[in-house]
């Protein structure tokens, strides 16, 4: 199993355990939009991603999903969950898994 981290930020031990849990028979890449991060000395892989506002960032990381052959999503960040959960349909349209809530309930979780 792939699986990508996104807006991974100095979250280095969730790389680790996600690394753990994987295995030697997978990959854990992770993406934020700086090059500035520890997280990136943990990874299989690391990506310098547009920032989360810009209208580049799903086209980016769907060609990077599928050039990596990457299996699953996760978001690290909670201003990423409402544009990957906006997207999600396009992902699962390439077979690619984005472990998210619905767009409403991120709204209702958000509205605090």
């Amino acid at each position: 199993m792939k699986i990508l981290l996104t807006s991974v930020g100095r979250r280095s031990y969730l790389v680790k355990y996600f690394k753990e849990i994987i295995g030697i028979n997978g990959e854990v890449h992770v993406s934020i939009s700086s090059d500035l991060n520890p997280a990136f000395q943990c990874a299989d892989k690391c990506v310098i991603a547009p920032s989360i506002y810009e209208d580049s960032y799903i086209p980016f990381l769907k060609k990077y999903c599928i050039e990596n052959q990457i299996n699953a999503i996760i978001s690290l960040f909670d201003i990423d969950l409402p544009i990957l959960a906006a997207n999600k349909k396009l992902f699962e349209d390439i077979g690619l898994k984005v472990i998210v809530s619905d767009k409403t309930v991120i709204n209702i979780c958000n509205d605090k």
